[in-house]
């Protein structure tokens, strides 16, 4: 009986360990100390048997923009813990970084694998909106030859509904937009607007920018737009996609549209400190110089 009271404390003080690292390493990522976070994590000794560690991990050089790294590490968890779609979905959108990142023919030698990882995603996982958008992005951001299709992509959009109208409205309002489309472009994404309110709160911060991103083109409900963006840059990591100087942009073209010089200045700065060769941001840096006050 000596023993085995012995051995659970001995259990108990492992587990506190491990609860003490797991804090730490939270603290660390939520801090943004990433680099001190994939050291710390690199010291576990079961790292490379435990698929929460070694997500951990991927994140970590995901966040740190090596994506090498991080392919690495999400490969591995894809055939570490083959029925979980969340790690085929960041192998994929790793994957997707590295090709954005890369030239012209390293991207495509990684077309197949991005599609591919989705694909198993939506096989696992048939109601992930994360991976529908992804397909859809692609589907849309590819020429045919090299397996781009608006069909594909309208597809996915219109299954979307069965998870989230807002979703579906939204992404058909982008094929739309790509595929030259206006009229059906707007339709769609003001079908969108329809279903927000200002107690909408989303889970997924990509919807965030997506509603403020509609209110910007259009100018309507523009401090719903303004609020909403807001979300998405107080909410802003790596996995959102779309980079801050974007959604900095389209705050300068809110309140543009909502005739407020100061704070239209304020934000098309900030996109052009982001990138100070930012077409789009010159060109409304403009716009907003030209305005009265």
């Amino acid at each position: 009986m000596r023993h085995f009271i012995l051995l659970l404390i001995l259990l108990h003080a492992v587990c506190l360990k491990a609860q003490i690292v797991s804090a730490d390493i939270a603290y660390l990522i939520g801090s943004g100390n990433y680099k001190q976070a994939s050291e710390l994590l690199l010291q576990q000794p079961n790292l490379y048997s435990n698929p929460v560690l070694l997500d951990k991990l991927g994140e970590t050089y995901a966040y740190q923009e090596e994506w090498d790294k991080a392919i690495e590490i999400y490969k591995k968890l894809t055939i570490l813990d083959g029925g979980n779609p969340s790690y085929f979905f960041k192998y994929g959108g790793v994957l997707a970084k590295k090709a954005q990142n890369s030239n012209l023919f390293v991207g495509l030698t990684l077309l197949g694998r991005i599609r591919s990882s989705f694909d198993k995603t939506l096989a696992l996982d048939p109601y992930h909106a994360g991976a529908h958008w992804a397909l859809i992005d692609l589907y849309v951001s590819l020429p045919g030859i090299v397996g781009g299709s608006y069909n594909k992509a309208y597809e996915l959009a219109k299954n979307l509904k069965r998870i989230s109208p807002i979703d579906s409205y939204l992404a058909l309002g982008y094929v739309y937009e790509y595929d030259d489309e206006p009229a059906n472009a707007k339709t769609n994404y003001f079908a969108a607007l329809a279903l927000v309110n200002d107690q909408t709160e989303f889970k997924r911060n990509q919807l965030n920018y997506q509603i403020g991103k509609v209110c910007s083109d259009y100018g309507i409900q523009l401090d719903r737009g303004i609020k909403y963006m807001s979300r998405y840059i107080e909410g802003h990591s790596i996995k959102d996609g779309v980079p801050l100087k974007w959604a900095y942009y389209r705050m300068g073209r809110l309140y543009r549209k909502k005739g407020n010089k100061q704070n239209a200045i304020i934000w098309i700065n900030k996109a052009l400190e982001s990138d100070n060769s930012f077409k789009r941001a010159l060109e409304e840096k403009e716009k907003i110089q030209a305005l009265k006050g």
